[in-house]
């Protein structure tokens, strides 16, 4: 791999293309079965237990706002490290690690506001 270049673990949500670091990827897995959380954010689809540690899944679908997941079909889970520890990200497809050199690399629109563009 060139210098600057990353690899990413790349996901499909509906018809849009998103990647994550593989160096923060744990592992991908199929759909688990899960624990509902009362009271919880909307985001929060529920707890799973991954080999005896339990894990927070995120539905990135409701995180990003965007249409929900068409009856019948299971996500998948990136389980990423985070400083708060593993959370499992909820995806409708898993893509191919891509390699990405620093050139390619854009920074985010000034025009794109929302959770899409302010990373909160």
């Amino acid at each position: 791999m060139a210098d600057g270049a990353r690899q990413f673990c790349t996901f499909h949500l509906d018809d849009h293309l998103f990647g994550v670091d593989v160096l923060d990827v744990q592992e991908v897995i199929r759909y688990q079965a899960m624990t509902h959380v009362p009271l919880a954010p909307r985001v929060v689809e529920g707890l799973i237990n991954l080999r005896g540690q339990i894990v927070t899944a995120v539905d990135l679908r409701a995180r990003l706002e965007l249409p929900s997941r068409p009856e019948g079909q299971l996500p998948m889970n990136v389980v990423v490290h985070t400083e708060d520890g593993p959370v499992s990200f909820l995806v409708d497809k898993i893509g191919d690690v891509l390699d990405v050199s620093e050139a390619d690399y854009e920074p985010v629109p000034d025009t794109l506001h929302g959770v899409s563009g302010t990373g909160s």
